[in-house]
């Protein structure tokens, strides 16, 4: 089997991003992480977070009308 330079193959797979990530605290309340990651879903109307210490997950809607 000839070696391959680039190291595309077989069996590895690129390197994949880093999810993005905000400060923001956590909303379990027990919890004191003040990290979370976005979760992106397509086509989705809410941003889901995911806290980076307790993997709890929730959504912020976006959007809409606003009464004045």
């Amino acid at each position: 089997m000839p070696i391959d330079p680039k190291g595309t193959t077989p069996g590895l797979v690129p390197e994949q991003p880093k999810p993005e990530t905000v400060n923001m605290r956590c909303r379990r309340g027990s919890c004191q992480s003040i990290q979370a990651t976005i979760v992106k879903i397509p086509g989705s109307a809410a941003r889901m977070y995911r806290c980076c210490e307790c993997g709890h997950m929730w959504g912020i809607n976006l959007g809409g009308s606003v009464d004045l």
